[in-house]
């Protein structure tokens, strides 16, 4: 969102807006002119813990899954975020953003990217599936800044969102409005909400998070960048509240090689900035409400103590605490983004863990010396199981060579599929009819002939007599349809000029206009012609021969 907006200088499109239009951007002007009020006034918000962020997608892998199953097991705490896309006309999901808070130090963000999801027929989504029974059930605390059911009514259409009874519902929101009249004993002036209708052409934040009022009453919808605000005395950034947040935010997914967030020209620096401040913006929200909720029932910052270590295949990012040790690594990603060079930028993306090694204990007591005896039938036992053990690990071993190599082939056939659903010259096809003998080489070898240059996809219709070809660009397409025009023409031609029969001769001109270029189909109708003068002839002198 741009800062330069103003109410009191509209500028002159806002003119020729309808009044509906009109009061919309209104709206959308005084929530930017409000953010940006709050970021010149307050220091900007970071979490205080380290922060461990994975994204889920097609491209992950199940060793990464797996991990998280298992920290989900010892997990007994979550908060809840959701971000819709930019482009509702279409596709409304876009993000789930899942806290494991495993203490209050250290927490697991995962960023769902639904629009990127694998396969439905696939291992990895029977995996994501079942993280997601795990972390929605076991009677696990979920914690959200609003209804549990407004964050999903967008993403209903997923298989594996089904939120069932077996979990404890915290809604801050509701929960932070009587906890503040208790810590507020006189109500301090607030600025003035303004009285805006919401049946607006266009809806810019269908959440109840940028509503303010004139009085703390129980009334009161609560904005959890006000929460922040009057807590922590701390800007909370809602400049990305909408945002193409389908884009595909894991620079893994190569998204960003594509033009989106460059204004003019194609500027790589750009497009990875943009997703990872959008990265930073979708934690945020997380790690925010997390610390609100320690902060207004602190006595429950210890019942949680789960120590975890992230997965190797996982992006780190240390935030700033408040006390700054030895041991912490602190990284400020928000605002000093305009400042990262490329190459500085690449290596921030790399993971970074904060493993301690494990140095083992050592005694300062002395052992007596123990002597164990074994029978020989004890030994036998011992060698028996040893070699069953053995047994066991080879299968493990064995299926898992498997499994990862259909993974491979399944992880191939989803970047088939979404390159043909979005890529452009997957996009661009022409039916040509084919000869029944032909196969796909010979197929390959006419279209070469025939100087039509394909992106090599290639479907052959055997009832039907035709090929589906597919081509690189438009511009290909459009020369391959005036090439296919020409042939046809010529076709008609010879039939024309053959009498329009359906001699095995015709056929073969027919056929040799698909198999030909011009030079050999000149002369098969040459020597076509030829034949019928020489047929004519010799009728003549028969026939005079008679009379």
């Amino acid at each position: 969102m741009s800062s330069t907006r103003s109410l009191s200088h509209p500028p002159q499109h806002y003119y020729k807006l309808n009044t509906k239009q009109q009061r919309n951007w209104r709206k959308h002007t005084r929530k930017i002119e409000k953010n940006e009020a709050l970021k010149l006034k307050y220091p900007s918000f970071q979490p205080s813990s380290d922060i461990n962020i994975i994204h889920i997608h097609y491209k992950s892998n199940l060793d990464t899954l797996n991990e998280l199953i298992e920290k989900a097991q010892q997990t007994k705490r979550y908060t809840l975020d959701t971000e819709g896309a930019k482009n509702k006309k279409h596709e409304k999901d876009a993000l789930i953003q899942i806290q494991f808070i495993h203490s209050i130090n250290y927490s697991t963000i995962i960023l769902i990217e639904t629009n990127y999801l694998p396969d439905r027929h696939t291992i990895l989504y029977e995996k994501i599936k079942e993280l997601w029974s795990t972390i929605f059930g076991n009677y696990n605390e979920i914690i959200t800044w609003g209804p549990i059911e407004d964050e999903f009514k967008e993403f209903l259409h997923l298989e594996f969102n089904h939120i069932g009874k077996n979990i404890e519902d915290t809604n801050l929101q509701s929960s932070f409005r009587s906890w503040y009249f208790e810590q507020q004993k006189t109500h301090p002036e607030m600025e003035k909400r303004d009285v805006d209708d919401t049946d607006d052409d266009e809806e810019m934040d269908g959440s109840d998070e940028e509503l303010d009022s004139t009085t703390y009453d129980d009334a009161t919808v609560w904005s959890l960048q006000k929460a922040i605000e009057v807590t922590f005395k701390k800007f909370l950034d809602k400049s990305l509240t909408v945002n193409w947040w389908q884009c595909g935010l894991d620079l893994k997914l190569n998204t960003w090689k594509k033009q989106l967030f460059s204004r003019h020209n194609y500027d790589e620096q750009k497009e990875k900035q943009e997703r990872f401040k959008m990265v930073q913006y979708a934690t945020n929200d997380c790690t925010s409400v997390a610390e609100l909720y320690f902060h207004m029932y602190p006595g429950k910052s210890n019942d949680q103590q789960t120590p975890q270590t992230p997965p190797a295949t996982t992006q780190t990012i240390t935030l700033p605490a408040p006390t700054i040790t030895s041991t912490n690594i602190t990284k400020n990603f928000l605002y000093e983004l305009s400042d990262i060079m490329e190459d500085e930028l690449i290596t921030s993306l790399k993971p970074r863990f904060n493993k301690n090694e494990y140095a083992p204990r050592q005694s300062n007591y002395s052992q007596d010396e123990l002597i164990i005896t074994t029978t020989a039938q004890e030994l036998d036992e011992l060698n028996s199981n040893e070699q069953q053990q053995q047994q066991q690990s080879t299968t493990t071993q064995t299926t898992t060579t498997t499994l990862s190599k259909s993974e491979r082939q399944r992880q191939k056939n989803m970047k088939l599929k979404w390159k043909q659903r979005n890529r452009p010259d997957f996009q661009h096809k022409i039916k040509r009819p084919i000869y029944h003998k032909y196969d796909y080489q010979k197929i390959r070898a006419q279209l070469v002939e025939d100087q039509i240059y394909t992106s090599h996809q290639l479907t052959i219709n055997r009832k039907k007599g035709e090929v589906l070809i597919g081509l690189k660009s438009a511009l290909k397409e459009e020369e391959a349809k005036k090439k296919n025009e020409n042939q046809l023409l010529l076709e008609r031609t010879v039939r024309k000029t053959m009498g329009g029969g359906g001699t095995e001769s015709n056929n073969l001109a027919i056929r040799g206009i698909r198999k030909s270029n011009l030079n050999k189909l000149q002369h098969i109708i040459t020597s076509q012609i030829e034949h019928t003068f020489v047929m004519n002839a010799l009728s003549y002198s028969y026939d005079r021969n008679i009379s």
